[in-house]
């Protein structure tokens, strides 16, 4: 079959779906928005001069006759030795520019030597692939010139390989972490490479923000450090997604002029998108149906057509789940597979090899698979949820639809104010640009523990300079390590402590150290140490490719979590408490209402215990307590302290939820009638069992009680309903909803993900003099700037969040504006 007959087969399937799903009545009235984007042709352009006859016949015979015009714009500024940046979608040929200007300085100088680093082990190891390919097919196309030695070297590479790599490779595999563990620490047993380094590539620059990017910023500092020494100031070569920033990301991380090439030439396929929304279930409460459950009935559509799909969703937990209902569904089972991090490496290559050969039907992935691995010509992406960011969700559809076939999406909206902010806004996806990315390489607390391994590495003269922060600049840490003994001061010179390896206790990506779950002495997955705690707590269900297993034994010192394989019919959802205590403030500014803030903060997280949550109806079985030490970090934070006639005003007029409610003296027996009246079943879902009663009008909208809980208004609720509805304690509270709301759409003005940030209220914090305060804080030690951002863009957020509130269709207050918290 040739490619236009292909391409109209594929379109035709496609069409045929979706005309399909838009007749279904449950699946079309879901859809609040949809977009087409026509088929674009490819432009291109000539090889520029430069580009040696051998690898311009290299590439012509691989079929590539001529480049499109951003590759040839890329390799012509490159070639003129400019460091560059090249900004284009998914599939669009960004690594035949980096392919291409190293094999030319091997033709040059068979000498020369690259530093490729990508972000995870498998996609250097699909890249290597293809470049061993073209190597080969140099070498036998001019057999004068020496055999080019490439090869991967991270924490899989064989020992004796590693030295071979060290002294011969010209091209070499790696990620930063490896760089950052076992290159730069080692450097005088490379001398052989770094002395000759021409290039630098760094692949999918646009995932280097936050903690990160902020480490691997410091990372560049080191690597030019060393390089330095032997002479060599190597040029840098970005490949990344579409991105506002992508020059200013890019100069950034390596402190030196960058030129953008962000005209991309690659041929487009007809791409349709369309955003769904799960249909409210119970129009007084609020209530949709669960986006994981709708997003599964469109997967199993999808599956009884020929369409390759893959869907992504945002948790470790929701890819078991959804993995777990879909092939309970026997005639579907062998057509699913399940990926995400704390798989075994096997069981990941498995997946993609098997993707890629077309063996199975849909795979169901956290954003593990959204960076370019080559998984083959994919013809649909479902999104269980909105991603976080423009950047993500372009990169996670961009998935289907390579090399100009046509493709499908369907984002499946939440209920969080996020989503529910993109379904009431759809252009917000369809015409905005990507969001720009933020780091911080200068954060105190990453700066000081980079030096450490600088120092370690190659001792620091007086007056010297860290990247283009000058001697003054550094020395007050310098001093800091100095009083913690962590290095020592011996004439004009700071140096390590012999035998101290402190790179070993820096994470980049403070993902931390990696616990081995083991099930009799057997290796099933690992899980790192910011997880382990509420994802494999004692007794908790860990789920594993649909299988169940029960935590008997979490060794924090072993660094193990020991499994016995169970069969349940729950899962487990750890619970958590949070304390904030001030350290100090840094800003503060009034504003309408009470006051911003701006400071240094300690957090105090302890995991208290867990619920067991029946699988599909997610109704709560039963909880069970825990005493696990708490995780306590210092960060920055930016919070709101509402002023106290403020809060008098809003309790005058019967808005202020923060007092606990009183029912009245007959509120049990009241509960029993209507639990009665109910025969004992939800309303919502029909579960038996443990019931509550809800207020459909809230409580505090009454001023006479009785009138509050008159039958009418009140519904027999099982705790699961009660919570999506209200929080079982105070949650439609009007300070912990607006909370809620704020955390929600905080992301979308900082560029991150929603883990990324932490978000508290409390109604009488000592962050305020005992006044109530939300708190929006960096996730992460030290903090990274995120939540300076936002006391920055205090305004913009609360007009966002009052657009959401506004737009909101509830009544009162629903999961999709103010709750659940």
């Amino acid at each position: 079959m040739g490619k236009k007959e292909e391409v109209k087969q594929q379109k035709q399937q496609i069409e045929d779906f979706i005309r399909a799903f838009k007749q279904e009545k449950r699946f079309a009235s879901t859809i609040v928005a949809e977009n087409t984007e026509p088929a674009k042709a490819a432009q291109t352009d000539f090889y520029p001069e430069g580009l040696l006859p051998p690898v311009q016949n290299l590439l012509q015979r691989m079929g590539i006759e001529k480049p499109y015009i951003h590759q040839a714009e890329a390799i012509k500024a490159l070639l003129a030795g400019k460091n560059v940046v090249v900004s284009a979608g998914v599939a669009s040929g960004k690594s035949l520019v980096y392919q291409a200007v190293i094999l030319n300085s091997l033709v040059q100088n068979p000498q020369s030597r690259a530093l490729l680093l990508f972000p995870t082990k498998a996609l250097a190891q699909d890249q290597a692939q293809k470049m061993q390919m073209l190597c080969k097919e140099l070498n036998k196309q001019n057999p004068a010139l020496p055999a080019i030695v490439n090869g991967i070297y991270d924490g899989d590479t064989a020992t004796d390989l590693r030295g071979k790599l060290r002294k011969q490779a010209n091209i070499l595999f790696t990620n930063p972490d490896m760089l950052h563990l076992g290159i730069l620490p080692n450097h005088t047993l490379w001398s052989a490479f770094f002395s000759r380094l021409a290039y630098v590539i760094i692949d999918e620059v646009h995932i280097y923000r936050g903690v990160f990017g902020s480490h691997t910023a410091n990372l560049f500092r080191r690597l030019k450090r060393i390089t330095a020494v032997y002479g060599i100031k190597p040029q840098f070569i970005f490949t990344s997604a579409t991105l506002a920033n992508a020059r200013e990301l890019a100069e950034t991380l390596i402190e030196e002029p960058v030129v953008l090439i962000d005209k991309d030439g690659s041929p487009k396929g007809e791409r349709h998108f369309y955003i769904c929304n799960p249909p409210v279930i119970e129009p007084a409460l609020g209530i949709r149906r669960s986006s994981t459950q709708e997003i599964s009935s469109i997967a199993k559509s999808l599956l009884q057509t020929n369409l390759q799909a893959l869907l992504f969703t945002g948790s470790r937990r929701s890819v078991e789940l959804i993995f777990r209902y879909l092939t309970a569904d026997q005639k579907i089972a062998d057509k699913v597979r399940s990926y995400r991090s704390g798989y075994l490496a096997e069981e990941r290559r498995k997946v993609e090899r098997d993707l890629r050969e077309g063996e199975i039907g849909l795979v169901i992935s956290t954003n593990a698979l959204e960076l370019g691995i080559d998984i083959g010509g994919l013809d649909a992406i479902l999104l269980n949820g909105y991603p976080g960011t423009i950047c993500a969700t372009r990169q996670q559809a961009g998935r289907a639809g390579r090399k100009g076939n046509p493709s499908l999406c369907i984002l499946e909206a939440s209920g969080n104010p996020l989503d529910q902010y993109i379904c009431q806004h759809p252009e917000y996806i369809f015409a905005n640009n990507p969001e720009q990315a933020l780091l911080d390489p200068n954060n105190s607390e990453i700066l000081r523990l980079q030096l450490l391994c600088a120092i370690s590495e190659m001792a620091f003269k007086e007056g010297e300079n860290f990247g283009a922060l000058s001697f003054a600049e550094i020395q007050g840490h310098l001093f800091a390590l100095l009083d913690e003994g962590l290095i020592r001061h011996i004439g004009n010179r700071y140096i390590g402590i012999s035998g101290k390896y402190p790179a070993g206790d820096v994470s980049l990506r403070n993902a931390g150290n990696q616990f081995q779950i083991l099930a009799d002495d057997e290796l099933v997955g690992w899980v790192d140490s910011g997880s382990v705690k509420w994802m494999t707590h004692p007794n908790a269900i860990y789920l594993h490719q649909g299988e169940t297993w029960v935590v008997k034994e979490l060794s924090i010192e072993q660094k193990k979590v020991i499994l016995e394989p169970v069969q349940v019919n729950y899962y487990t959802q750890a619970t958590q408490f949070t304390e904030i205590a001030l350290n100090d403030l840094w800003r503060l500014e009034n504003v309408t209402g009470g006051r911003k803030h701006f400071g240094e903060v300690t957090v105090t997280r302890t995991i208290t215990g867990f619920k067991r949550l029946r699988f599909w109806t997610m109704e709560v079985l039963d909880q069970e307590e825990l005493d696990l030490p708490p995780e306590i970090m210092q960060t920055q934070a930016y919070w709101i302290s509402l002023a106290e006639e403020t809060v008098e005003r809003i309790r005058n007029q019967g808005l202020w939820n923060n007092d606990r409610n009183d029912y009245g003296p007959k509120w049990e027996e009241i509960c029993e009638q209507i639990r009665q009246r109910d025969n004992y079943h939800c309303r919502n879902c029909g579960a038996t069992g443990d019931l509550e009663v809800h207020h459909i009008i809230p409580f505090r909208r009454f001023e006479d009680p009785d009138e509050a809980n008159e039958p009418d208004n009140l519904v027999a609720l099982c705790p699961r309903c009660h919570r999506l509805a209200e929080t079982r304690v105070h949650i439609q509270s009007g300070l912990a909803a607006l909370a809620y709301l704020l955390g929600n759409l905080a992301p979308f003005f900082v560029m991150c993900a929603p883990q990324d940030l932490g978000v508290h209220s409390e109604d009488k914090s000592p962050l305020a003099l005992g006044n109530p305060v939300i708190v929006i804080y960096d996730n992460v030690p030290g903090g990274i700037g995120l939540s300076r951002k936002l006391y920055e863009l205090h305004n913009q957020l609360l007009y966002a969040g009052m657009d959401r509130i506004k737009g909101c269709a509830c009544e009162n207050g629903c999961p999709a504006c103010v709750g659940p918290v």
